[in-house]
């Protein structure tokens, strides 16, 4: 119950599980009354993008939205979805962004294409990795990615609600940004825009997002020569960056996100390897590696950013050069590891790719019910061409590869293995045979969709399934995919049920986009 992300995961199992139980038995008086109801699971060729805005520039939205919610049971206006992007912020070219009035009928959107701006912020430097916000949703935090040689990366602390002047605008005709916010640096004041900011001289981080422990109000990240950072104190304007403990080196190169979870700060990143830190020993930390997983000599041969089991205590990482057969594999650890520990369970996901970097995967309903479910990650077949997602019987240990579903491509051709976003799961309240959805992007080539699948497929590697909906929006998608956590209306363009992503530019003269799509496209 300490662990809050744990407990909401249940709570919003808990009301799908309500929703669809109260679904069926609508269905059943609709039926015997012979009134008309949804359709199971409607074509998806007719799906429209509920909004998206431009971002004013090129740079892709790479790290995962984040939302903050008051109600999980329903669609408030006051929600807010934030988003980052990987460029330098202008008057005309936002970084990070904060969007409210989100559904239909909301005041200022009344179509579900007007969405408020809460406020467009142009910080100097990009900022390529996930926000997160605090529990009572009242502050964002954001890493600046302010290269060493400039000064060093930028942690902010956003009062989100203090943005109030002057905070961006966006031009829906044009489809144009004007008067991005520069951000004001933090006073003592009820009224400033920063609960605080710090510095971290010498310190480049572009591929670590800040993790918040909610219980203990610290927070931790990597950063790109292999250094974890904490800091404390985050939820008062004296948060202090820790220099008596940390930083502690876990190898010499990027580190992914990091998790923080019964005391041990667990992190993977381009060193192919697996790296622990147990903070419930005294001072001085150092950084426990696991076995070489990854080749780490390429992008391919680094880990994904971790996927930590809480009911059986397992880490779960991927690869795409496996360091002993160079191939795509899925490895699960001991959430304890000692130092040169082997997996303890591995799964094959198809022939190694040394230019595709590898993603976090997820586990199913059926997992999560059960703790003996199904593990879900992007792969390849086994022999020829194309990119799948695929499904491994888990129970804490990984089984055979048993499902195999392809992506949605243009033009009926295959073309290589291309890379995605993460995979994201959520058990929706549809009508659909199975409403547990996985929701995995592709960002190149003829792959530029999102996609959407019940879990529990099947198919082979030669003989894969199709996806169930997909979606081409502009451009590729490499961020996270985030879900609101309601159940209903989560079709069409009435949804307040809905994704949210952003997209990769297809080309030097195409801005990227942030996206609202229906749960159910």
């Amino acid at each position: 119950m300490r662990n809050w992300r744990t407990a909401m995961k249940h709570r919003q199992l808990d009301q799908a599980k309500r929703r669809r139980a109260q679904q069926r038995v609508l269905d059943w008086v609709r039926r015997f009354h012979k009134r008309p109801g949804h359709s199971p699971d409607p074509d998806a060729s007719g799906a429209t993008l509920d909004w998206n805005l431009r971002t004013g520039g090129t740079g892709s939205v790479v790290g995962y939205p984040a939302k903050s919610s008051f109600d999980i049971d329903a669609a408030d206006c006051g929600d807010v979805i934030y988003f980052t992007v990987d460029h330098t912020g202008t008057a005309s070219r936002v970084n990070v962004i904060g969007i409210t009035n989100p559904y239909r009928g909301c005041p200022g959107n009344p179509a579900n294409m007007t969405p408020t701006v809460k406020f467009g912020l142009g910080l100097p430097y990009g900022a390529p990795t996930s926000s997160v916000p605090s529990l009572d949703g009242e502050v964002l935090y954001v890493i600046e990615s302010r290269p060493s040689n400039q000064g060093g990366a930028i942690l902010h602390a956003i009062r989100v609600d203090n943005i109030v002047s002057s905070p961006g605008t966006y031009n829906y005709s044009s489809t144009n940004w004007s008067n991005a916010r520069t951000l004001a640096a933090p006073t003592a004041n009820a009224t400033s825009e920063q609960l605080f900011q710090i510095a971290f001289a010498g310190v480049t981080n572009t591929t670590s997002s800040p993790y918040l422990d909610y219980d203990t109000n610290q927070m931790f990240f990597g950063d790109s020569q292999g250094r974890i950072h904490r800091i404390a104190n985050v939820n008062t304007r004296t948060a202090v960056r820790d220099t008596a403990n940390f930083p502690v080196q876990c190898g010499s190169q990027p580190l992914s996100s990091p998790v923080f979870v019964e005391g041990q700060i667990i992190v993977s990143g381009a060193s192919g390897r697996l790296y622990r830190i147990d903070t419930t020993r005294p001072p001085p930390y150092t950084c426990v590696a696991g076995h070489q997983g990854g080749t780490g000599t390429s992008v391919g041969g680094a880990h994904s950013p971790v996927t930590v089991d809480v009911s059986n205590r397992k880490i779960i990482v991927t690869t795409n050069v496996d360091d002993d057969f160079g191939v795509r594999g899925m490895a699960v650890y001991d959430l304890m590891f000692m130092s040169g520990a082997l997996p303890t369970s591995t799964a094959l996901l198809g022939p190694g790719s040394t230019t595709l970097a590898p993603t976090a995967v997820v586990m199913d309903d059926d997992f999560w019910s059960t703790n003996n479910g199904g593990i879900y990650a992007v792969g390849a077949p086994q022999l020829g061409l194309g990119t799948h997602l695929i499904r491994i019987p888990y129970n804490g240990t990984l089984g055979t590869p048993s499902g195999f579903a392809t992506l949605a491509r243009s033009n009926g051709a295959l073309a290589a293995s291309v890379a995605t976003s993460p995979v994201t799961e959520f058990l929706t309240a549809s009508g659909a045979a199975n409403p547990d959805f996985l929701f995995v992007a592709g960002a190149s080539g003829n792959y530029r969709f999102i996609n959407r699948i019940s879990s529990r497929f099947n198919g082979t590697t030669t003989a894969p399934v199709a996806m169930s909906g997909s979606f081409a929006p502009a451009g590729g998608v490499v961020s996270g995919i985030i879900v609101d956590t309601r159940t209903t209306a989560i079709t069409g363009p009435t949804a307040t049920a809905n994704v949210y992503f952003g997209t990769v530019s297809p080309n030097a003269s195409t801005q990227s986009t942030i996206v609202q799509l229906a749960q159910q496209f």
